[in-house]
């Protein structure tokens, strides 16, 4: 009651000083706080996945899960995630990649302004970074292009969402 009392005394006030035959609209809006940056974690397939990762595929996926842009975009190359993991070789970053390939949990695309880059999405089964609407769009592109690559091979087919 309080929030429409003082928007009249605002349209009442703008009225005077403008005149009467302005029309005035005055929308209040809470202030919402900021929060941090999160992603939605799908804890039936990482539950799984903890169960058939190597212990560095683990660490890396979280990595990934920790850099994800908005729609499971993930645009680190691996020399910065050997960098930033302090791996002194590249061979354990290239492995882990690999075996979550090898999952469908990582997918790799080249990056089309550095060719000599790829860049990662994270399946949006396992984890999303966005809208649940954007979620669901994606989803159906990926399976729309081939219904292989959102198949989690060590889960079984009953617990995904239509």
């Amino acid at each position: 009651m309080v929030d429409k009392e003082k928007s009249k005394k605002i349209v009442e006030s703008i009225q005077d000083t403008i005149g009467e035959d302005t029309s005035v609209s005055v929308f209040v809006k809470k202030k919402i706080p900021k929060q941090a940056t999160y992603t939605m974690f799908y804890q039936s397939v990482n539950l799984e996945l903890v169960k058939v990762l190597k212990p560095n595929s683990c660490k890396v996926l979280l990595y990934l899960m920790s850099k994800i842009q908005y729609d499971n975009y993930v645009g680190v190359d691996q020399q910065t995630i050997q960098e930033d993991l302090e791996y002194k070789t590249p061979k354990s970053v290239v492995d882990a990649i690999k075996e979550l390939k090898s999952y469908n949990i990582v997918l790799s695309m080249q990056d089309v302004h550095d060719r000599r880059r790829n860049v990662y999405i994270l399946n949006p089964l396992q984890s999303w970074k966005g809208k649940v609407a954007q979620r669901i769009n994606h989803i159906s592109k990926l399976n729309s292009q081939t219904s292989t690559q959102l198949s989690l091979p060590f889960m079984s087919d009953e617990w995904i969402p239509e």
